[in-house]
């Protein structure tokens, strides 16, 4: 059944009575090449397109969708998007839209890797794309703009189930390393732990982390260790997962 649509300001808006997905992209062949793909499928119908930054909230507001599907370029564009969305649309289920491939994905050398090793300013243009960020942000996946259609059903309906979509590594970080791992937690998080650990989400290293909290290098690595342990956890990464999916940090 073909959806009638209308206008509400400058979103192109459809109606439907189907799982309702609102597009929020900003290159008219992406968003052209999203909406084949969700009709096509059969089990989503396009709630509505918004074609910038300013448009998402009160298409959001107004339309209700299920879930969203949005622009890399408009998370950072406004940074409180995400957060202010997850708390006045809890219900609604992001999906965030990257321009870099599972691959490139440098959520590992954020994690990992010394600053002093990383190369150009390309990396760090893909560290503020990092998935990492926007799940953080309350997103619930990230994909690449480049994946094939069937990917982007199949992420849509994970988000939709309440699993979290993040390509082959990071999911499986989700579902295979966090989930099985996770204890209650015997000892209560203190407030010094918690700001290690939020800085630790942001990418920096233990002397970093000292140097911000005004810690010796060796005594961040103790609350490192001591916070693993509490939370039973094995590494840097699953800390760090572990945090944003409690929303630790």
């Amino acid at each position: 059944m073909k959806a009638r649509s209308s206008r509400f300001g400058g979103v192109l808006v459809y109606y439907g009575a189907m799982t309702s997905v609102l597009i929020a992209l900003g290159e008219p062949f992406v968003r052209i090449g999203v909406q084949a793909t969700l009709e096509k499928s059969g089990d989503f119908e396009v709630a509505g397109q918004v074609e910038d930054v300013t448009g998402v909230r009160p298409a959001v507001e107004k339309l209700a969708p299920d879930a969203l599907i949005l622009d890399e370029h408009f998370r950072r564009q406004d940074q409180k998007l995400l957060p202010g969305l997850g708390k006045t649309h809890p219900d609604c289920r992001v999906l965030v839209m990257v321009d870099h491939t599972d691959e490139q994905c440098t959520l590992r050398s954020l994690l990992m890797g010394p600053r002093d090793h990383w190369p150009d300013d390309n990396v760090l243009k893909q560290l503020q794309e990092c998935c990492l960020l926007a799940l953080r942000d309350s997103a619930r996946g990230c994909i690449p703009k480049a994946s094939p259609p069937e990917r982007l059903v199949d992420a849509l309906k994970a988000v939709l189930a309440g699993e979290v979509w993040a390509g082959p590594g990071l999911s499986e970080y989700f579902r295979d390393s966090i989930i099985p791992h996770t204890k209650p937690v015997q000892q209560r998080v203190t407030t010094r732990e918690l700001e290690v650990i939020g800085l630790l989400v942001d990418g920096m290293s233990n002397r970093e982390i000292g140097q911000r909290l005004n810690l010796s290098e060796q005594t961040v690595k103790n609350h490192i260790a001591r916070i693993m342990g509490k939370l039973g956890v094995r590494n840097r990464v699953e800390l760090a997962l572990y945090a944003v999916r409690e929303r630790l940090a």
